[in-house]
């Protein structure tokens, strides 16, 4: 594992490298700052290094590059619908109960983005031959997920600052990545057990969107000193149901070599 680690880190870094010598350019034409730069970097690294571990996990039978590309694509230009959909919901949301009214928005935000990762993966990657085992589910839906969260994060932060960039870092990234671990791994059990189809599919989503709405509900009641420690608590169990997913469908893999 240490050295899976060590191979995601450098990777990551390589990649992260070419992204930023393309932004160079645009410092040159004073479009942009160094300060932007460094905001860029704390953006889009998280994203790319959890991305690469999760290639790099895939050791059995890995995914097409472009297939792959492609849903992070599709992920990132989730965003604009994100964005123009929330503003509509936000404008229906009229209780003056602050825990109502926060409720409804942490829904709002769980139900929206974790619908728009599903149709990606659903109408482009699930009916693909390359989904063929039930890791790929969650190879895919973390691609689509990471695609949104490294574009939702560029947005952030250059409008913010650099300790929004490292909180988003280490807050948000994760919680992307664990729901759409969770997402992957019942759409991997969809597609690999026909019978239960249906059933696997609801699950992807909802279980999903349960897990988000409850994180941001808590995030988002700051009118309560200490309320965010129940964010991170659901930040943590939902991280070990998706480190438990990940166990079970690598060792599910019908390409794993028997001893």
């Amino acid at each position: 594992m240490g050295k899976l680690l060590k191979e995601s880190i450098s990777a990551s870094v390589i990649i992260t490298a070419l992204y930023l010598v393309l932004f160079y350019p645009l410092i040159l034409i004073n479009k942009f700052d160094w300060f932007d730069l460094v905001l860029v970097t704390l953006s889009i690294s998280p994203g790319i290094f959890i991305m690469v571990l999760i290639y790099n996990l895939d050791e059995y039978d890995k995914e097409p590059l472009w297939l792959l590309a492609l849903a992070f694509i599709f992920g990132a230009m989730n965003l604009h619908l994100d964005v123009d959909i929330l503003e509509y919901l936000y404008s229906l949301i009229q209780s003056e109960n602050n825990f109502i009214r926060v409720g409804e928005e942490a829904l709002s935000v769980g139900i929206t983005e974790e619908l728009l990762k599903f149709i990606v993966v659903m109408l482009i990657i699930y009916p693909n031959k390359n989904f063929d085992e039930p890791f790929d589910g969650i190879v895919y839906a973390v691609f689509v997920g990471m695609g949104f969260a490294t574009a939702e994060n560029v947005a952030f932060v250059m409008n913010g600052t650099a300790s929004l960039a490292i909180m988003r870092m280490l807050s948000a990234v994760p919680a992307h990545f664990v729901f759409a671990v969770i997402m992957g791994y019942y759409l991997g059990k969809a597609k690999t057990n026909k019978k239960s189809q249906f059933k696997y599919i609801i699950l992807s989503l909802l279980i999903p969107v349960f897990f988000h709405s409850l994180y941001d509900y808590f995030l988002f009641l700051d009118s309560i000193p200490g309320i965010w420690i129940g964010g991170f608590v659901t930040l943590i169990v939902a991280f070990f149901i998706a480190k438990n997913s990940i166990v079970e469908h690598l060792g599910s893999s019908p390409f794993k070599k028997k001893d």
